[in-house]
């Protein structure tokens, strides 16, 4: 990926969250840290699990306190299978004087151009169907104008609980192992050889553990695979345990695939003051020869000030690894994509401020540092809502450092090699939910 493209991607992404950050609905994976931050870098995050239902319909009791048998309306309720729609529809208009490459899916531009226009339309229809208090099913469908008018299969899995003691989930969806909202270094399901990439398809079974849970899993992609089934050789398998003490939340998980080194992660996340603290640490070999062994490790915090008035969250991270990728699914504002890891230690730092006095007003600063290439970026901005259903969004990415670093201009489309840009971005949006 072109690096200010990336920048460029990162403000219209920050920007066009920011204002729903606190109205949509949590889903976020288990690990993924609690706060609005997330939404700021369009990482792909596991959906929601649904909400566990009674082991029994005796168990249940009325209001009254006494026990409701088995045809009671509160029991009748739990069971009933049903379905839930959800739609929901945005259309983002950009224009970008002082760059030549648009950061929105299937623009066109011109690298003699000092300046770039582009209009997308993009849609959501989300249908959950519960069939019982045991099996449900998802499906997930989007649509994009321009692109020809393109129409995909977003998501679509099926959840099947046995006992309530074993929950299986098996379709294509997306899944977080990690914690840090800005590298995703610990989330070793988004790892990918070199040129390969593609959605991801997942067995996965989850079993409660005490105070936390053991999970398995076996999963492979659509760039992995040969045929419109995979072989063995094509799919991955990994294993993590939990556990959720009152002081800390804990994580050990390890993956392999043929194609790829052999990897372990532990993390740490913990509360310290109203401060959230998180640590990842991830371990790699080659298991073809059993050497090359390699530990990445990050470290961060994340804070909310005065009634979330301001937020901070800051990071510093070593990549151990050298010639290492992970894959980035299709967004709203881009398209999938392979991204390298910076060797080294890398940085990272966001900053929101919330006044929200007049048309729900934003402020922002996001930054990146890579040592070993010399470069950084800084993308200060501002979002406001002027009418229902319309935000604009204004930032200003600024790259630093040696032109051949990581955040400059290394590979991008832009033969003026141009180190700043001015970003507008309005966004119309809205969604709709219905129940049956």
């Amino acid at each position: 990926m072109r690096p200010q493209t990336c920048l460029l991607i990162l403000a219209f992404a920050m920007f066009r969250g920011l204002p729903f950050a606190a109205a949509q609905e949590d889903t976020q994976g288990p690990d993924a840290l609690d706060w609005d931050f997330d939404t700021l870098f369009d990482e792909p995050l596991e959906l929601a699990e649904p909400p566990e239902l009674p082991e029994s319909p005796e168990s249940l009791e009325s209001p009254d306190g006494s026990p409701e048998g088995s045809g009671s309306l509160l029991a009748d309720l739990l069971g009933r299978s049903g379905l839930s729609l959800d739609f929901s529809y945005s259309a983002n208009a950009g224009f970008s004087p002082g760059w030549s490459e648009a950061p929105w899916f299937a623009a066109a531009y011109e690298p003699v151009y000092t300046h770039v226009l582009g209009v997308n339309l993009t849609g959501y229809v989300n249908a959950d169907v519960r069939i019982s208090d045991t099996f449900r099913a998802h499906s997930s469908f989007s649509f994009s104008v321009p692109g020809g008018s393109s129409l995909g299969l977003s998501e679509f899995f099926m959840d099947y609980s046995v006992r309530s003691r074993l929950y299986f989930r098996l379709g294509k969806f997306s899944h977080n192992w990690g914690i840090s909202p800005n590298f995703s270094a610990a989330n070793l399901l988004s790892r990918v050889p070199k040129g390969k990439g593609g959605d991801l398809y997942i067995l996965k079974m989850d079993i409660p553990i005490g105070i936390g849970g053991l999970e398995f899993l076996a999963l492979t992609r659509s760039g992995f695979m040969q045929g419109a089934t995979p072989a063995f050789r094509e799919i991955g398998y990994g294993a993590k345990y939990n556990l959720a003490f009152t002081w800390a939340d804990i994580n050990m998980g390890t993956f392999y695939h043929r194609e790829m080194p052999l990897r372990a992660i532990v993390s740490v996340k913990t509360t310290v003051v109203n401060t959230e603290l998180y640590v990842e640490t991830m371990g790699a070999v080659r298991h073809e020869t059993w050497d090359g062994f390699t530990v990445s490790a990050n470290m961060g915090f994340a804070q909310s000030f005065f009634d979330d008035l301001i937020s901070v969250n800051g990071e510093v991270f070593w990549n151990g690894e050298e010639d290492v990728y992970y894959f980035k699914p299709k967004t709203e504002l881009e398209a999938e994509q392979t991204s390298p890891f910076i060797p080294g230690f890398n940085a990272a730092w966001n900053l929101v401020f919330r006044p929200r006095w007049v048309w729900n007003l934003r402020f922002a600063i996001t930054g990146r540092w890579a040592l070993e290439t010399n470069t950084a970026y800084i993308l200060p901005g501002l979002s406001f809502a002027p009418v229902p259903h319309i935000d604009v969004s204004l930032g200003v990415p600024l790259a630093l450092g040696g032109r051949g670093g990581r955040y400059y201009s290394a590979d991008n489309a832009d033969t003026k090699g141009r180190p700043f840009a001015l970003v507008l971005l309005i966004t119309l949006k809205g969604s709709y939910h219905m129940d049956r």
